[in-house]
């Protein structure tokens, strides 16, 4: 039995949330402690090089619109290295071809007239039903609702299947049936509640981030309104910055440099964390790690899974509450590829698939996307399954097996594609989280359970966010809590 441990704060789980977490508790204790079970930090996050390829095998990129993460990558020096997106089309499986996704698109919601009425996604009367949304007087109901009927009260159910579904379900890998617009697009439903039409008021907004006017200052008769509005639907096309940032040299440098801030001695790896108790040695709280050791301190933040955090609160209806949020297993199949032998262009950043075109969720073309990411005269590309497409899949298939499905699916959608240089598959297990309708109150109520555990804090992707920014900000945000510190302090 190793000898206690006693520090000021405990982090369990060096995913990228837990290291953040780390991150910012060390700027206010002496003493840390990040206990992580696995023989690695970063979680999902994970760049390998082979065979000339540099592969993400997780998450290779991170929205800018929330600048958390943009912000940490800066504070750690990795600022030189965030590059942008060299590709920005995308692609829609559809009955049996690629068509690109009509440009101007903006979480699903059109902001270009000419686009949506040439493209070949939608048929007229869903065109037509499309742009009924500029003309809604109706108030949004009073319950929590799904993405799938959120969209289509504003859009209809064909701009729902076809271009909502898979553009809003696939960060989740869910089921926009399922998945809370509320919980998940909550910038959308604040939207609506302003503007009623989701059309007019992104024109609002970036009228008034344009002009810098007031959120307010548009013409004050409607007619003026439809005017300017018509306006800037028939507005010329413009290439606006990429949404997104990567780095150089992929994911894995943010948390390495995470990793390389944090004391000397205060990651733990390969060592799972099997209990959480009350009181000892004058401490709050007491870890039981599976090695025999005891670690004793006043704070806890648990960055893991819902799942596994509630195997250890010593709550038994905070647990429940934790165990009820669902999560779905996905895999990620890498192809490498000889360049020549592939007939499709490979311009754009790659394609999603609706559901009942296909069983892949989505597909990124990796070495168009981003530089570097593959040697001269090759290609990279990578496919997404499972989820909620097919909930088991992962599970009961392969490595051969899902290689073989992918490798199908890809020759199915871009033609030949020659033999592979490589094939990578990676697995995750149970790690998507999936807020279903009523995750927002689930979550008023976990954090009603949390006021009396004092000392105890929940950060991760399972709760407010999928996304690396998302984590980022939990993170930040559970250690300042637990500092003692204003929860937007510097």
């Amino acid at each position: 039995m190793s000898a206690p441990i006693d520090v000021q704060a405990a982090v369990v789980g060096a995913g990228i949330t837990g290291l953040a977490a780390a991150y910012e508790l060390s700027k206010g204790t002496r003493s840390l402690l990040l206990i992580e079970s696995r023989d690695r930090v970063g979680g999902n996050i994970r760049t390998e090089r082979v065979d000339g390829f540099l592969i993400d095998a997780g998450p290779d990129s991170f929205v800018r619109t929330k600048p958390e993460a943009t912000e940490l990558c800066r504070e750690l020096g990795l600022g030189d290295r965030l590059v942008t997106t060299q590709a920005r089309s995308v692609f829609i499986a559809h009955r049996g071809r690629l068509v690109a996704m009509p440009a101007g698109m903006a979480l699903a919601v059109p902001t270009r007239l000419g686009p949506i009425l040439r493209t070949p996604l939608l048929g007229l009367g869903g065109k037509l039903r499309l742009f009924g949304d500029l003309w809604r007087r109706s108030s949004p109901p009073s319950d929590d609702e799904t993405i799938g009927d959120f969209v289509a009260r504003h859009f209809g159910a064909e701009a729902a299947e076809r271009l909502a579904g898979p553009l809003l379900s696939g960060i989740y890998a869910g089921d926009v049936t399922a998945l809370s617009i509320q919980a998940t697009f909550p910038q959308l439903v604040e939207l609506e509640r302003r503007h009623k039409s989701l059309i007019f008021g992104l024109f609002a907004a970036q009228r008034a981030r344009a002009e810098g006017e007031p959120q307010q200052a548009l013409p004050s008769s409607r007619l003026g309104q439809l005017f300017a509005l018509l306006g800037w639907l028939r507005r010329a096309s413009r290439h606006a910055p990429s949404p997104f940032y990567s780095l150089r040299d992929g994911m894995q440098s943010l948390v390495d440099a995470l990793a390389a801030r944090l004391p000397e001695g205060a990651i733990r790896l390969g060592v799972p964390v099997t209990g959480l108790e009350a009181g000892g040695a004058g401490r709050r709280w007491t870890l039981r790690l599976k090695d025999g050791t005891c670690v004793t301190t006043d704070r806890v933040v648990l960055a893991l899974p819902a799942h596994g955090a509630a195997r250890l609160v010593p709550d038994p209806i905070l647990s429940e509450l934790l165990s009820g949020i669902v999560y779905l297993s996905t895999a990620t199949v890498f192809v490498g590829l000889d360049r020549a032998e592939v007939q499709h262009p490979l311009k754009g950043v790659g394609f999603m698939v609706p559901h009942g075109q296909g069983r892949l969720l989505a597909a990124t073309w990796v070495s168009s996307k981003w530089a570097g990411r593959a040697g001269e005269g090759t290609a990279l590309v990578r496919a997404f399954i499972g989820g909620a497409r097919e909930a088991d899949l992962v599970d009961r298939s392969s490595d051969d097996e899902l290689v073989a499905l992918t490798f199908d699916e890809l020759t199915r959608w871009m033609g030949p594609l020659g033999e592979p240089r490589l094939a990578r598959v990676y697995r995750y297990p149970s790690s998507n989280p999936q807020p279903l309708v009523g995750h927002l109150a689930r979550m008023e109520r976990i954090r009603t359970r949390l006021e009396n555990l004092e000392g105890i804090y929940l950060a991760g992707a399972a709760y407010e966010g999928v996304g690396i920014p998302d984590c980022v900000r939990q993170g930040q945000r559970a250690a300042r809590a637990a500092l003692g510190l204003p929860i937007g302090s510097p």
